[in-house]
């Protein structure tokens, strides 16, 4: 009697180990690999392009762990929109067809109107799906169904892609010329002409809001009177100069040379040129 309740016992624990292993089998055999878009690490990415039908084309490097736009303006590109594109290389591919079974014209695909090229590697950007959230590119001889969150970016002007920050990361200011005070470091210590009391607080506050003041936006220069100009020298570098397209509190600072101009938020502007809120 005892050997048969003990037979029972070892039977019924190695059907529920059976069971078990049987329904973990079964899960690890439904789970389906994700499928995203390419296979290129985006750590290896160094050149990017935006060719676009109906805007300029834009064009940026990597040059010493930093982006650069080179086309159609030579200046520092927004880190953040970079990133952004950079994950296009792992979006979740939702749906493929093989571009040898299906017409390219029926995705909108044929003659797309926005590419984007990751060093060599082409993406190009079709029509949205019936559900309007999702967009079909193609990639490597296969159109693929992904989120669709950079079309629109892609399609604004170059300026969206221009960083925000008035001076390079790494700016070290030796001399500040605003409308009304001239400042420059002598010997590590600032000096301010005319003085006005202003504390030396007040001085350091100012040279380290230039350091770090990012616009609101960056857009292409308008045709407007300059009011006055603001020349900062850098112990690295050429000097840069802004010429001031409208004042406070809707600070513009514009690089004619260069055709953009950064728009300021009325905080920024009052630690930017003294300007009391009273």
């Amino acid at each position: 009697m005892h050997s048969r309740l003990r037979l029972n016992i070892a039977l019924f624990l190695i059907a529920v180990a059976l069971t078990v292993f049987l329904i973990n089998t079964g899960k690890e055999d439904s789970v389906t690999p994700e499928v995203v878009l390419t296979t290129i690490d985006p750590a290896s990415v160094t050149d990017i392009r935006i060719i676009r039908n109906e805007n300029d084309e834009i064009v940026f490097s990597l040059q010493e762990d930093k982006w650069m736009m080179q086309k159609p303006y030579l200046l520092p590109a927004n880190k953040f929109r970079i990133d952004t594109m950079l994950k296009l290389l792992k979006a979740h591919s939702y749906t493929q067809f093989d571009t040898k079974k299906v017409e390219l014209e029926r995705f909108l695909l044929k003659s797309p109107r926005v590419s984007v090229l990751f060093n060599n590697a082409r993406i190009d950007f079709g029509d949205t799906s019936p559900l309007g959230e999702l967009r079909y590119v193609l990639f490597d001889n296969t159109v693929h169904l992904i989120n669709d969150s950079l079309y629109e970016q892609l399609q604004t002007s170059a300026t969206f892609f221009i960083s925000p920050r008035l001076l390079p990361d790494d700016a070290d200011i030796t001399a500040l010329q605003l409308p009304e005070h001239q400042l420059r470091k002598i010997n590590d210590k600032w000096t301010i002409e005319p003085a006005d009391n202003i504390s030396a607080d007040k001085i350091i506050g100012l040279v380290s809001a230039w350091k770090s003041v990012e616009a609101i936006t960056v857009r292409t220069i308008e045709e407007k009177e300059i009011s006055g100009t603001i020349r900062i020298e850098l112990a690295q570098g050429n000097p840069i100069e802004f010429a001031i397209v409208s004042a406070p509190p809707q600070l513009t600072l514009a690089i004619p040379e260069f055709g953009i101009q950064y728009h300021i938020s009325s905080y920024d502007a009052e630690q930017l040129l003294l300007v009391t809120s009273d």
